[in-house]
């Protein structure tokens, strides 16, 4: 089986694209960057998947090496992950032109991936899309980088049905775990812990869906293998820890203080901070029937370890060099470096 992968640099793309390598996937990760405007956690995240999936230069899809890569791999499953992102949250977000930017070159590319004996497309989704999950009614897009994923969803679902391929969404709600993206609520978290601080929740009585990255990757590649095998349509919104904030964030304390030896604390706005987002949304397919093999003491212990600056675990590497494909050439990138101790 092979699979061409697209967003491999991200925080979810690299452990989805090892674990694809894991069940048995000759994967190849596009990323769109060149190495050296890559940052740290970027590295990093290469440095995760490089001993099992073969990287490769492709500034968009619509770039001629895209082609030659497809005709050269004949990749049987095309993996859509990546994303414009940017900061998602702005108010003036650029839903149409991050569609345009996505999609640019899209049929061209699913043309060419059926000719070079293409079977099936899995399109990663958001829960802050319209329509996805269950939570507060109306379901609609969290903020206009749900309405862009919504709209990108709709664009691809339309050019890959047209032309018969298989199509699988499998759609992410808030994923946690080692090499997350720098800022976020678990990031801030860690970050208040270490310092000594007591973490501040700003919105602790929203309702959101937590849930391991490790077993949300076993749980897509499992997914991936039954998309090209039946080659009937998939959708699928893995669901773990569906809870209030402040009760995961109680949840991550109780798990990392005994490991870390952190108090943990926590303290809850009240009145809560406003927001326009839906209260509760959550997914619909539990973990545990989708990823069974999910191992939580690794799970906790690999976070407890980039807490605290350790490549224990296997999660964390520290300095590591490894090759990336670029336009035909081999380049060498350093990852890592000298990292605090808490």
């Amino acid at each position: 089986m092979r699979a061409l992968f697209t967003g491999v640099s991200s925080f979810t793309g690299a452990w989805f694209a090892r674990a694809l390598a894991a069940a048995g996937f000759a994967v190849v990760g596009l990323h769109r960057r060149a190495l050296d405007a890559y940052a740290l956690p970027e590295r990093r995240r290469l440095a995760l998947v490089a001993g099992s999936t073969r990287l490769a230069h492709t500034p968009s899809l619509a770039d001629p090496a895209v082609a030659r890569r497809l005709a050269a791999e004949r990749a049987q499953l095309l993996c859509l992950h990546g994303a414009e992102v940017g900061d998602h949250r702005a108010a003036r977000f650029d839903v149409a032109g991050v569609l345009e930017r996505t999609c640019a070159g899209l049929g061209e590319l699913l043309d060419r991936f059926a000719r070079s004996g293409g079977r099936a497309v899995l399109v990663t989704g958001s829960i802050f899309e319209a329509d996805e999950g269950r939570g507060s009614a109306p379901l609609r897009a969290f903020n206009r980088y749900g309405l862009a994923k919504t709209l990108i969803w709709q664009t691809i679902r339309f050019e890959v049905e047209r032309r018969g391929l298989a199509l699988g969404k499998f759609v992410i709600a808030h994923p946690v775990g080692p090499l997350d993206k720098p800022t976020g609520l678990v990031p801030d978290l860690l970050a208040a812990w270490r310092r000594g601080e007591p973490a501040f929740l700003r919105r602790p009585h929203l309702i959101r869906d937590f849930l391991p990255v490790d077993g949300l990757a076993l749980a897509y590649a499992a997914a991936a293998r039954r998309l090209l095998e039946e080659e009937r349509p998939i959708h699928l919104v893995p669901s773990f820890w569906p809870e209030r904030v402040a009760d995961f964030a109680r949840r991550l304390a109780a798990a990392l203080a005994p490991r870390l030896g952190l108090a943990c604390a926590i303290l809850e706005a009240d009145p809560p901070e406003p927001s326009e987002e839906p209260v509760a949304r959550v997914g619909l397919h539990h973990l545990d029937f989708l990823a069974p093999a999910w191992d939580p003491e690794r799970f906790w212990d690999g976070i407890a370890a980039e807490v605290r600056g350790s490549p224990e675990a296997g999660f964390t590497p520290n300095v590591t060099q490894f090759q990336v494909e670029n336009g035909g050439c081999f380049a060498s990138i350093l990852v890592g470096g000298p990292r605090s101790r808490t």
